[in-house]
């Protein structure tokens, strides 16, 4: 996928949007491919990030670093995987009904 027919964010919390323009604009190309399928937790009042096999690592890892009450939004590093974008599905319908 590229910036260009990305997925939009409006749908999401300003948090998670934050979270993810840092992502986009400063973490993606530090990030993949080599770390793709792995999670990153993004401290968005910072822009600081870990990066572990799972998500719920990847915020321990940064809480570790930062206050526990920052607000910290986790991703899955590379291209939206099959079960991304069926979660993205049922939000979407959950939304219509």
């Amino acid at each position: 996928m590229t910036p260009t027919d990305e997925p939009p964010i409006s749908h999401l919390s300003p948090v998670s949007q934050r979270g993810v323009t840092i992502y986009r604009e400063k973490l993606r190309p530090i990030l993949e491919p080599e770390h793709n399928g792995e999670a990153v937790a993004i401290h968005v009042e910072t822009g600081d990030y870990a990066v572990a096999p799972s998500h719920g690592r990847a915020c321990q890892k940064l809480r570790e670093r930062h206050e526990p009450d920052g607000q910290i939004v986790t991703l899955t590093i590379g291209p939206p995987t099959d079960t991304d974008i069926d979660m993205g599905y049922r939000f979407l319908a959950g939304q219509k009904q």
